[in-house]
């Protein structure tokens, strides 16, 4: 029986970096979209969060870090 595995995405606005929507697929090549971002767990929390060299941040500054509770 195969393994079926789930990956999870955050959607950037490349205009904002801001994550605009969260999703869970099968497929990891959401990944090759150049707004989809690999993040480790479902977590609504993403959204309006920024998404800036890398890292998460509260605010479009990317002065404020910030992490999902459910990691």
């Amino acid at each position: 029986m195969a393994q079926l595995y789930y990956y999870n995405f955050a959607e950037i606005d490349p205009e904002t970096n801001m994550c605009i929507g969260v999703e869970t697929t099968t497929s990891e090549a959401h990944g090759d979209l150049p707004n989809m971002v690999a993040i480790p767990v479902y977590d609504e929390e993403y959204i309006f969060k920024y998404y800036i060299n890398g890292e998460w941040y509260e605010d479009a500054a990317g002065t404020i870090p910030w992490t999902s509770s459910l990691i």
